[in-house]
């Protein structure tokens, strides 16, 4: 289950791209994945966290945790949805001509 670094910064911006395409409709989330990911978007601007964000640098550490392991969580989902935004290049355009209309024509 572990990712590296730019595994998890490619996931951040598709995080981001695949929000806007949720909120213009272009795209469906699944529950669970929308569960996690309000759950992480409360945590990180919830001012109650397990450590508290005075604290200079621990402060900041749990929220960065939580949003690594929710983007571990969803990458999967993520990766679904980078294969739905790609071209599909397996599809053939073809006209089907009926031969026996074409010719009372």
């Amino acid at each position: 289950m572990s990712q590296n670094p730019v595994t998890l910064l490619s996931d951040v911006k598709t995080f981001f791209t695949m929000t806007k395409a949720i909120v213009r409709g272009q795209y469906k989330m699944p529950w669970k994945t929308f569960f996690w990911v309000l759950l992480c978007c409360v945590y990180f601007l919830s001012p109650i966290d397990l450590l508290p964000d005075i604290l200079p640098v621990l402060g900041f550490a749990d929220d960065g945790a939580f949003i690594v392991f929710v983007l571990l969580l969803i990458h999967q989902d993520l990766n679904n949805f980078r294969q739905a935004q790609q071209p599909r290049e397996d599809i053939i355009e073809a006209e089907v001509v009926d031969e026996e209309h074409k010719n009372n024509d």
